[in-house]
């Protein structure tokens, strides 16, 4: 772990004691460090900016340390952001109560800068160890966009929202024609780049919030909220953009692609009926000839 850069983390320092901030934000040099000085302020803090280690006193005006951590491990986005606590108190009782709320660790004052320096170090380190597994578990390998995992985790969040806000919501199965014939004429690193050339054009095209995932083989998904004419007309951009696309010292080989759109209605309580409308829609893409979109949108 010792590889993983832990400077210029974001550290949020929770104390009603400027004497014990400045002490921290003197030995914290190499950190972007932030303080507050109560409970109610830090629960503001992260919803501002996440921070990657928060630096929690258990005595504060308002709400205690131990408050603030609950809250916070109860927040989403935030939750998993590791919180060390501060305190004078050396009693078991209040060591194990932090711990139990989800502290990761116990600094007792007065501070030992060196007991303070490698405990945020080694925090920090593996927070952002295991930021680093979970992107790789979540991301597809060769193109760098969410993988089927993280696509079926995201969506429904996605849905919930757009029901909630009313705003229209559509999903969109992209396949490449003929993927298979290509792959095997010109070889699976031929069809590593076509699959890599779709993918940049279509972030390209995409807004930068986009769910855009890959499903498996040449087989892709989109989910955009927003009005129908804009999305249909980002598709057929999209669609256009690839046959026009040429792969260097290749020109011979042409590349389409088939698109099918379903949109999310009442009755839609999950991903799967979205995404088996979108399906139906790409098959008779594919069956018409495909390099065309074909849109499902009743329920």
């Amino acid at each position: 772990m010792n590889h993983i850069d832990y400077r210029g983390a974001k550290i949020l320092i929770v104390d009603d004691n400027p004497a014990n901030i400045d002490i921290l934000i003197e030995l914290l040099d190499e950190y972007d460090v932030r303080a507050v000085l109560d409970g109610e302020s830090a629960l503001e803090a992260v919803k501002e900016e996440t921070p990657e280690l928060v630096l929690l006193d258990i005595t504060l005006p308002g709400i205690d340390g131990f408050e603030v951590c609950r809250r916070l491990k109860n927040m989403p986005g935030v939750k998993e952001i590791p919180v060390i606590f501060l305190s004078a108190s050396t009693d078991d009782a209040s060591i194990v109560k932090g711990f139990e709320l989800g502290g990761v660790d116990y600094i007792t004052k007065p501070y030992r800068a060196k007991e303070i320096l490698a405990r945020v170090k080694t925090h920090v380190q593996l927070f952002r160890a295991m930021r680093k597994v979970e992107k790789i578990a979540m991301t597809d390998e060769l193109t760098g966009i969410a993988n089927r995992r993280k696509f079926f985790l995201r969506t429904p969040r996605l849905i919930e929202q757009a029901k909630a806000k009313d705003i229209p919501l559509f999903l969109m199965i992209i396949d490449l024609d003929n993927f298979k014939p290509i792959n095997d004429r010109y070889g699976h690193d031929v069809g590593d780049r076509i699959l890599k050339a779709f993918t940049q054009s279509a972030k390209e095209l995409l807004p930068p919030n986009s769910c855009f995932g890959r499903l498996g083989g040449d087989e892709f998904c989109i989910v955009l909220g927003g009005k129908q004419e804009k999305i249909f007309k980002q598709m057929e951009m999209l669609r256009a953009m690839i046959e026009k696309m040429g792969l260097s010292g290749l020109p011979q080989l042409k590349v389409t692609l088939s698109i099918g759109i379903a949109k999310l209605s009442e009755s839609d309580d999950s991903i799967r009926s979205l995404l088996k409308r979108a399906d139906e829609a790409l098959y008779k893409a594919k069956e018409s000839g495909g390099n065309k979109i074909i849109a499902n949108i009743a329920a």
